[in-house]
């Protein structure tokens, strides 16, 4: 049964909200402490820290980018124009390998 709060004061009312928001955060605090005592418990009970259970699930996924490599091939005619060897060749390369040259004459 619900109590009838419809005859109450502003002041009455402003009361009785100041009193639920501190018992609604006094609940959420014993909440967080019942989870964390549960997962202590949890991690106890296959021989890991809270630390160890928490990181693995921290982990990121298993992509993974790529490290930046060193260009390992150069256009002659133009020095700023490299290629690292990974990925699609670039026009340059594919047009002076499809007149013939080899790959070997672009390393840098």
């Amino acid at each position: 049964m619900k109590p009838d709060i419809s005859n109450l004061s502003v002041a009455e009312l402003e009361k009785l909200t100041d009193e639920a928001g501190a018992l609604i955060e006094s609940k959420k605090e014993q909440e967080l402490d019942t989870a964390y005592d549960k997962i202590t418990e949890i991690a106890a009970s296959v021989g890991v820290t809270l630390d160890e259970l928490v990181g693995r699930g921290n982990k990121t996924s298993k992509t993974t980018t790529r490290k930046p490599v060193a260009p390992r091939y150069r256009n002659p005619e133009n020095q700023q124009e490299t290629w690292t060897g990974r990925g699609k060749q670039p026009r340059w390369l594919a047009g002076k390998l499809a007149g013939g040259a080899k790959l070997e004459d672009f390393l840098i």
